[in-house]
C-alpha cells in the first residue's frame, strides 16, 4: 500500500535531482547542522524535512531498500523512476511536505511541550488529579513550574488558550487540525498515540505523524502576533543562522575583515567561508560584491543551469572562481536575486 509518507519521502529524493548522495539526504533527515548539510537543505528546498524524519543508518538502509523493491527509487543514480515521481507528484504529498516546517523544528517542539505539559498540569490540578507528565523532558517541567507559580487568573487565560487554538484549527483546516487536538493530554483523556489517530484518519502512523508536525507547525505560524498563547514561545527564536555563523556574523557587523574574524574566532578559513555562506542564505541583504567581483557574479549566473544548484560544472567551465564564491553567488540567486 502507498501512504502520504512515502511519497513525501520520495519528493525529497526528487527535489534533490540526482545531485546529492544517499548520505547527503540522511543527513537532512536527521537535521544535521553541518555547512554541507543546512546548504543542502537551503538550495534543494529541504527545510521543510529538515530533522523531521530521524533515522538510524540502519533503518535508513532499509527505507531505501524498500524503495528501490517496489520499483520507485533508483539508487545507482539516487533519482526516482517514473513510478516514483508519480507519487511524489501529487498536490497532497506536496501540500504536506511544505508544511512540516523542519526549518523550525526547535520551536515548534519546545512550545509543544510547554504547552501540552502545562495544559496537562492544570486541568490535573484543577480536578486534584495525580498525573504522569506527558512530556519526559525537564527543561519544559521547570518552566511550567515556574509559569504556575506566577499570581495570574489561569482559569481565564485557558479559556482564551483555548479560544486561540479553535481559531487557529479552523485555519489550518482537516487533517491537520484533528492531528493536532488528539495529541493533548488532559485530566481524563490521555492524547492519542499516532497509531491511534492513524485509525481517526484512515491513514498509516507515519502520515498522522506527520499531520501533526505540519498541523502544529501551521497553527503557530497562524496565530496572531498578540496571541496570549506566544507566552508559550518565551526564549525561543525560529532563526535558521547556526550560533557559531552568527557569532562571526556580529564580528563582521563590527566591521571586522574575513582575516580579522578569522583570527579572532581562532577558526579555519574553511568554517569562516560556511559562515558566510550562511548569512548570503540567510540575511534579507548581504554585500555579495565583497566576496566575488561583478562580472564573476553574472557569469556564474548565466552558466547555471536553470534546474541544478551543482557546483562542479561551473567550476571547471571557469577556473577562476572557488567554490566558495559560487555558492555565495548561488544563495543569493536561491532567494531571488539577479545579476543579469
Amino acid at each position: 500500500m502507498v501512504h502520504l509518507a512515502d511519497g513525501v519521502l520520495l519528493l525529497a529524493i526528487k527535489r534533490l535531482n540526482g545531485e546529492r548522495s544517499e548520505r547527503s539526504l540522511f543527513h537532512v533527515l536527521n537535521g544535521k547542522r553541518s555547512a554541507t548539510t543546512l546548504q543542502d537543505a537551503f538550495f534543494y528546498e529541504l527545510e521543510p524535512v529538515f530533522g523531521q524524519f530521524p533515522q538510524t543508518t540502519y533503518a535508513y538502509e532499509s527505507l531505501l531498500k524498500g524503495l528501490e523493491k517496489r520499483g520507485w527509487l533508483d539508487r545507482k543514480q539516487f533519482k526516482l523512476t517514473e513510478a516514483g515521481d508519480m507519487l511524489a507528484s501529487p498536490e497532497a504529498v506536496e501540500d504536506l511536505f511544505n508544511r512540516l516546517g523542519g526549518e523550525r523544528r526547535d520551536f515548534n517542539a519546545t512550545t509543544w511541550k510547554r504547552l501540552s505539559l502545562f495544559v496537562q498540569t492544570f486541568m490535573s490540578k484543577e480536578h486534584e488529579r495525580t498525573f504522569y507528565p506527558v512530556q519526559a523532558d525537564r527543561p519544559a517541567e521547570q518552566w511550567v513550574k515556574r509559569l504556575l507559580q506566577l499570581d495570574r487568573d489561569w482559569k481565564v487565560l485557558m479559556q482564551s488558550f483555548h479560544h486561540e487554538i479553535e481559531i487557529a484549527l479552523e485555519k489550518i483546516g482537516d487533517p491537520y487540525a484533528t492531528a493536532v487536538v488528539y495529541r493533548f493530554t488532559g485530566a481524563f483523556e490521555t492524547g492519542l498515540t499516532y497509531e491511534q489517530i492513524a485509525s481517526l484518519l484512515d491513514v498509516d502512523a507515519e502520515t498522522a505523524r506527520l499531520y501533526f508536525l505540519a498541523g502544529w507547525n501551521e497553527l503557530l505560524i497562524a496565530l496572531p502576533e498578540d496571541a496570549k498563547l506566544r507566552g508559550f514561545t518565551y526564549g525561543l527564536s525560529t532563526e535558521q543562522m547556526t550560533y557559531s555563523a552568527r557569532e562571526s556574523y556580529e564580528l563582521f557587523l563590527k566591521g571586522y575583515s574575513f582575516q580579522q574574524v578569522q583570527s579572532q574566532r581562532r577558526l579555519r578559513t574553511s568554517t569562516i567561508e560556511d559562515h558566510v555562506v550562511e548569512m548570503a542564505m540567510y540575511l534579507d541583504i548581504f554585500p555579495l560584491d565583497q566576496f566575488v567581483p561583478a562580472e564573476e557574479i553574472v557569469t556564474i549566473e548565466r552558466l547555471r543551469h536553470p534546474n541544478s544548484w551543482a557546483l562542479k560544472p561551473i567550476f571547471e567551465e571557469m577556473g577562476n572562481v572557488s567554490y566558495f564564491q559560487i555558492r555565495l553567488v548561488f544563495a543569493r540567486l536561491k532567494r531571488g536575486e539577479t545579476f543579469v
